[in-house]
């Protein structure tokens, strides 16, 4: 079913104001032209016809995203009109375009407020599609709502996080997020913030009440509304090795809120549909009308989330479009390898570099879909050149993982890193360098913070690799975890952890939203450097020497040099970055701060 194109037409509605919100008059959902187009800015209550078969009961719809919100009564979605006939008040609310859990939470809880005193009923039904369902629980606990909900529908809502959001959060992938359209908002549905901040302080909260909370769970991506929308493909290809079975942009593991009622086994044979059509109401009223109707109705399915041990593995490393030199380096005694290429665009085409012999070869058994290309590879030192932004997961055949745990520390998790075999003997040198990059982007609260990276090492303790974060600020921080032992093997994983008192921070019932500042900066001119390059800085203590260490994306040390210092606190380092191949690079003077910079 493909979404129809829109077009923007005049319609006579009536508006109003509250505190916070925009409210506009359906009309009956006959009535309602395809091509109406509400407000897209403010957030709003559209409220729907009121039947004249009116039963006294009120379900109010969120999506999460006010311009999406929408889409729960247009685009041949039949919530509207199916629960209208059914005698039911249907009102809609679009809440925030990506503020996250905790702003859309306080909208959606003032709304509810708002609904059951126009309509004078002490509850509603809450249906939430993707971070709706999260809006419903902060609605429900964080700001005590709960009593005015009778059941809360969660329609394929990531309760612990999507990788695609933890994807975004590395600045040079972020275009792989903005494709799906949902290009705000990420910091909250990270796997690691979700799974770090929103679980263990939603459901220990004082009022939380899983039970009220009915979950539909969705496994296939790559069927129905989606098929037409190769963004949400790209989501898939990415998830499927990573989390598991999924609708493309939530995994079904994610959708299981601690102690609810889930409708839909894992791979259920109801469910095999997409993101897109888990949220409309032809696949999923059916389910919403029966536990409305009966509420003794249980499914009896128990599932628990396999997420509870913090591990992320990975096979594979992954190498970037803008960065000449990432090279395709197959693992010692490995004969095969595949490129699995998510790509900016839906159509580009792909070819390798044999920088030894100076040859262009061109890639065999391609397999191809929108944004997303699959090549085999059958032998090393190879650079991968394509007409698109891409990133490529180069997976590996033997068996060699890299393992991420999070040690549970109260406030300062412990990091450990493991390389594991499946088979006995690989002939391999195990002198692994074990690395990091990582970045503080938000507050505990899901604030964004403007921060520069930083360089970690995981440190060898009885053949595992640690990294302690009790030095580290509070808040929540990206992470692109690289392991390598030279000429042997290499491995990534993308992921993120949080530091700091997350009831502290979400106790009270003001969430404060404070940005720190400072006066320290070094800044690098231009930032997209070519042939010269000077380095400002400010506020910081100046000796007669600088020492200044030069770093691939993946933390790899690549150059070491000094700078005398002068009174101007400028300095030319074009000399330093004339010869560097072009790509994204980290540069840290002294111990002050690392910068990202892009070499062309």
């Amino acid at each position: 079913m493909k979404l129809k194109t829109t077009l923007i037409a005049l319609f006579s509605c009536a508006f109003l104001f509250s505190q916070n919100f925009l409210e506009v008059q359906l009309p009956t959902p006959d009535k309602l032209s395809p091509l109406f187009i509400g407000p897209l800015v403010k957030s709003t209550i559209h409220y729907g016809a009121t039947p004249s078969n009116y039963n006294g009961k009120v379900i109010l719809f969120n999506h999460g995203y006010i311009d999406l919100n929408q889409g729960q009564f247009l685009f041949d979605n039949s919530f509207y009109q199916d629960s209208y006939t059914e005698g039911y008040q249907a009102i809609f609310v679009a809440t925030t375009r990506g503020e996250g859990i905790w702003e859309n939470g306080k909208l959606l809880a003032e709304s509810i407020d708002i609904v059951t005193q126009r309509f004078n009923v002490p509850q509603v039904y809450l249906v939430g599609h993707s971070n709706g369902g999260k809006a419903s629980e902060a609605a429900m606990f964080q700001y005590n709502k709960k009593d005015k909900v009778s059941r809360a529908f969660a329609l394929g809502t990531p309760f612990w996080g999507t990788y695609l959001a933890d994807i975004s959060q590395m600045p040079w992938l972020n275009w792989a997020w903005r494709l799906t359209g949902l290009n705000e908002g990420a910091r909250t549905s990270t796997t690691y913030y979700c799974r770090n901040v929103v679980r263990p302080y939603l459901d220990n909260h004082e009022n939380n009440e899983p039970e009220k909370f009915v979950v539909l769970g969705a496994s296939g991506f790559y069927k129905g509304s989606t098929i037409a929308a190769p963004a949400f493909l790209l989501t898939g290809g990415v998830l499927l090795p990573v989390q598991g079975v999924n609708d493309g942009v939530s995994p079904y593991s994610s959708t299981l809120r601690p102690g609810a009622e889930y409708v839909f086994r894992k791979n259920d044979s109801r469910a095999i549909f997409d993101h897109l059509d888990v949220g409309l109401g032809q696949f999923s009223w059916p389910y919403v009308k029966s536990y409305i109707e009966n509420t003794a109705l249980r499914s009896n399915i128990s599932s628990k989330h396999q997420d509870q041990t913090f591990k992320t593995e990975s096979n594979y490393y992954i190498i970037h479009s803008q960065n000449e030199y990432d090279e395709i380096l197959l693992d010692k005694n490995s004969k095969y390898a595949v490129a699995e290429i998510l790509h900016e665009n839906a159509k580009a085409q792909f070819q390798f570099f044999d920088p030894s012999n100076k040859r262009v070869l061109q890639p065999k058994s391609i397999s191809k879909a929108n944004h997303k290309t699959s090549i085999p590879i059958l032998s090393s030192d190879l650079r991968l050149h394509g007409d698109s932004k891409f990133a490529a997961f180069i997976k590996q055949d033997n068996g060699i993982k890299m393992i991420l745990e999070q040690l549970p520390e109260k406030e300062h998790p412990l990091l450990k890193v493991h390389i594991s075999s499946l088979k006995t003997s690989h002939g391999l040198d195990m002198q692994t360098e074990v690395r990091g990059v990582i970045t503080r982007t938000a507050t505990l609260t899901g604030i964004s913070l403007q921060s520069n990276p930083e360089v970690i090492t995981f440190e060898p303790r009885n053949g595992s690799y640690y990294y302690d974060t009790n030095t580290l600020k509070e808040g929540v921080y990206s992470l692109f975890l690289n392991s390598e032992s030279e000429d042997n093997f290499k491995r990534s994983i993308i992921s993120g952890f949080v530091v700091g008192n997350i009831n502290k921070a979400l106790g009270s019932k003001k969430i404060n939203n404070t940005i720190e500042s400072s006066d320290e900066s070094i800044i690098i001119t231009p930032n997209s450097v070519k042939n010269k390059a000077k380095i400002s800085i400010s506020g910081y203590p100046i000796t007669d020497k600088l020492s200044v260490l030069l770093f691939d994306v993946t933390g790899k040390q690549i150059k070491k040099f000094e700078i005398i210092t002068n009174d101007r606190l400028q300095f030319d380092v074009s000399n330093q970055l004339h010869n560097l191949s072009k790509g994204i690079y980290l540069l840290k003077v002294n111990n002050f701060q690392t910068i990202k910079f892009v070499k062309e």
